[in-house]
């Protein structure tokens, strides 16, 4: 007889507390885990006073303890009496590591179960005794079994939320290859459209040119077409791109874009239909946990999280025992140090063995690390591999776009490194990325937190970091991304890219050793600096530039809810009344919503919407053209050239990012068949841009016209046709007649009176003998763009000498003068006249 069991029996069974502190000390805990850390208790009895609140995001670092936290948030309210809890995190690795915390500390969890073929849920979870622990896939797609069994949830957690916010985004996508049928046609029904748009491009992307830019289709065009559209792509429903995701999307096609890429179409939301996940949408409270949310935009749009419960998240009032990183950038110290330097510097360190992980956003980066003998990890045996780092030592390991859902903590790695700028590779985004500056820098700065985030996983935890490539440092540079990350990033970021400013530069590399294994052997003093850092932080405080994009995410959700139940008018006016004529916006912001106010309300006005279309295009670059006519926003010089140039440099936070960017620009400035022409067409335009004139690219921006256009202060126009991956001897006569094509396209908008030059960019400056060239043609060939390359690296040199942001105008307006800068100077030194071929 077991008298323990006979006595509980006989007692009346007592109510649990659902106090979250008190609910865990009721817990049967393994040995060592009976306690909380002070972070989780103060985050918990935080909670505890809000816990009726629906939404609730809470921000805790990571390694602070918060899978526990959100387990326990889920077992109170399960004991409460609110119904079935659900753990939902972005993958098995994460699940498998929640699983672990609940079992050590006595929390009933359970999963999925499978009856032969069948998923079926368990009867522990339906009936609110235990947390269902689930990969947020298998509730975000359009057969989820939690919509087969009709099951209502009381309480969800989403862990890892903007990993979860991706797959949402994915799981609402489709992605066509254009060798697929369904490409064919939807090519086919909407050539015109595209074409209208930007014939070159257009011609680009079907000639397979892997650099074009996106083309989307004009709302008006898939608006028009949605009967057709759902009958099309409904026939392609049991193709593997489509199961999962069709039905999810097909009731919503109305507020979905098409986007044209290089490598084939993209449907995407422009908000993800969350709305059509029931079990979610309907939930009675809904925990968002995240150690990276700075702008938390997309948790009010793309999954319908209250405005209120992220601008009053609960945040721990010390966010700053995070562990020690120190982070350096070898070429931002000294850019005469190379690539090849800092692998090797990597390999040296796994040779004494310690463990490196290297983070690249591409396959091609990762392959110039495997050649040094690092490992590429792939996806069917990385948590294996993973595994590998707590038991050896000296692993040098590569992961490609994996900025998260991997912990390395403690000796798994001691050296981690970020090679290279997270590339977007979404149509989506990349579109959105030329039209809104800060939807690029906002996300992209997440997806470098999540990467620094790998390898310090608690207080006591530390690494040291080394950022390389130009593109990333150019990105972490430039002070006005250092708003879009942590509090406690964004001071180590400071203290490690400033730390080296004032030391010799005689022997970098060995400066840059020396500096970082101060924390790797844990140095008393670069602990004691470290923390005298972080103690001047001040806490979390949501800014005003964060309140107004939530206030702005606020009303784009209202407005796109307006859609769906298809009030036009009231979601278009929403979008006018409420951002354009309520917030301060920049010009590429009204343009933005000025088209997106337009599209709405297409379908209940559409010369309305034309007009507001017509105001999108007048009011910025890159908008949609409008079916009654193309519009172009012409460019003048307002301002004196050394005021531009000031404006100029003042985007960079110190003269070494100045140097380093324009560096950047001379390797895309180059006659090479291996360069984009978009990428040198872009360096034409900011070079332009540096030497104090206005520029454009309105080929790209508008669909028509030149590849760059410059005007100079004395309002002398320069167009500028750039054969940059041109192979001939001579100038030939298609270059030349779409120059003079792009000289009509001039004469047509600012006049025939207007003064100007066509200028073609290609090595030669020879003509073929069937070539005829107007008398202001001119040519930048080979010779000429050395010259120019190499005074302005004087020019950048004498502007950083002079004290670079506190460069007077006096001494600027003295340097372009020496380097021909001048509009006078510059056309007489860098344009040449274009010659017949003797004999």
């Amino acid at each position: 007889m077991n008298i323990f069991k006979k006595k509980l029996e006989d007692t009346t069974p007592k109510e649990l507390n659902f106090e979250p502190t008190e609910l865990f000390q009721s817990l049967f805990h393994k040995e060592g885990y009976a306690y909380l850390r002070g972070i989780q208790e103060e985050v918990l009895n935080s909670w505890h006073k809000i816990r009726d609140q629906r939404d609730v995001l809470c921000k805790m670092n990571t390694g602070s303890g918060k899978t526990l936290v959100s387990l326990l948030m889920l077992y109170s309210k399960m004991v409460e009496g609110v119904g079935p809890s659900l753990y939902l995190c972005p993958d098995r690795q994460l699940l498998e590591q929640a699983k672990i915390q609940a079992h050590l500390y006595g929390i009933p969890v359970c999963e999925v179960e499978y009856v032969g073929q069948r998923s079926v849920f368990p009867d522990d979870f339906l009936n609110s005794k235990a947390i269902l622990l689930c990969t947020f896939q298998k509730l975000f797609n359009s057969r989820s079994i939690f919509e087969r069994d009709n099951i209502d949830v009381g309480s969800i957690v989403l862990d890892d939320a903007h990993v979860c916010l991706d797959i949402a985004r994915d799981a609402t996508t489709l992605l066509i290859p254009f060798g697929h049928d369904l490409a064919k046609r939807l090519l086919k029904l909407f050539k015109g459209d595209l074409k209208y748009q930007a014939p070159g491009t257009y011609h680009r992307l079907i000639q397979g040119d892997p650099y074009a830019k996106i083309l989307k289709v004009p709302y008006w065009s898939w608006l028009s077409r949605n009967d057709e559209l759902i009958e099309l792509i409904g026939e392609f429903s049991e193709d593997d791109e489509l199961f999962f995701k069709w039905g999810l999307i097909a009731d919503d096609l109305k507020s979905y874009d098409c986007y044209v890429g290089p490598r084939g179409i993209e449907i995407a939301p422009a908000y993800v239909p969350f709305h059509n996940v029931r079990a979610f949408n309907e939930a009675k409270h809904r925990y968002i946990l995240s150690a990276t949310f700075e702008d938390q935009i997309d948790l009010i749009k793309d999954l319908g999280i209250d405005k209120d419960s992220i601008k009053n998240a609960l945040i721990p009032k010390d966010r700053k025992d995070v562990g020690q990183r120190l982070i350096l950038a070898p070429q931002r110290f000294d850019s005469r140090i190379t690539d090849e330097q800092i692998m090797a510097l990597a390999k040296d360190y796994s040779k004494s063995g310690i463990n490196v992980m290297v983070l690249t956003p591409s396959s091609e980066r990762a392959t110039k690390w495997e050649d040094i003998g690092a490992k590429v990890l792939q996806n069917d045996s990385i948590n294996s591999d993973i595994g590998k780092l707590k038991e050896e030592k000296g692993l040098f390991y590569v992961l490609v776009n994996r900025y998260d859902g991997v912990d390395l903590n403690g000796d798994m790695c001691r050296v981690l490194i970020l090679d290279g700028y997270p590339s977007f590779s979404s149509y989506e985004q990349l579109y959105a990325e030329l039209r809104l500056e800060s939807v690029k820098a906002s996300l992209k700065a997440q997806i470098i937190e999540q990467g620094l985030g790998r390898a310090v996983r608690s207080g006591s935890d530390y690494c040291t970091v080394f950022l390389m490539g130009k593109d990333l440092l150019q990105f972490v540079g430039n002070k006005s991304n250092l708003q879009y990350f942590t509090p406690v990033t964004r001071e180590q970021l400071k203290l490690g890219l400033s730390l080296l400013d004032e030391e010799s530069k005689d022997n970098t590399l060995e400066t840059i050793k020396e500096t970082a294994n101060l924390c790797l052997v844990q140095d008393m003093s670069w602990r004691e600096y470290h923390s005298d850092i972080l103690s001047k932080i001040e806490g979390d405080k949501t800014d005003d530039r964060i309140l107004k994009n939530l206030e702005i995410a606020d009303v784009e959700s209202k407005a796109i809810d307006q859609f769906r139940r298809r009030d036009y008018e009231g979601a278009s006016n929403l979008i006018l009344n409420d951002i354009v004529d309520s917030v301060d916006l920049t010009s590429k912001q009204r343009g933005w919503y000025f088209e997106k106010s337009a599209n709405y309300l297409f379908l209940d006005n559409a010369p309305k919407s034309n007009d507001l279309q017509l105001k999108a295009a007048q009011t910025t670059s890159h908008m949609l053209q409008s079916k009654n006519g193309h519009s172009y926003t012409k460019i003048t010089a307002n301002e004196g050239q050394a005021i531009q140039v000031l404006h100029f440099v003042k985007r960079f936070e110190t003269s070494q990012d100045f140097k380093m960017y324009i560096e950047s620009l001379f390797e895309n400035l180059s006659f090479s068949q291996d360069i984009p022409h978009t990428k040198f067409e872009n360096a034409l335009a900011e070079i332009g841009s540096l030497i104090g004139f206005y520029t454009q690219e309105p080929e790209a921006e508008f669909g028509n016209g030149p590849d760059v256009l410059w005007v100079m202060t004395d309002q002398h126009y320069l167009v500028l046709e750039a054969k940059s991956r041109a192979i001939h001897d001579v100038i030939t006569r298609d270059n030349i007649n779409q120059l003079l094509g792009s000289g009509e396209w001039f004469k047509n908008l600012y006049g025939p009176a207007a003064n100007h030059n066509l200028v073609t960019l290609q090595p030669p400056n020879i003509k073929g003998w069937n070539v005829n060239t107007s008398e202001n043609t001119r040519v930048i060939d080979e010779d000429s763009l050395i010259l120019l390359k190499d005074n302005l690296r004087r020019f950048v040199d004498g502007v950083n000498n002079s004290g670079f942001t506190a460069a007077t105008t006096r001494e600027i307006a003295n340097l372009l003068g020496i380097h021909n800068f001048t509009p006078n100077g510059f056309r007489t030194t860098y344009l040449k006249p274009v010659y017949s071929k003797k004999g």
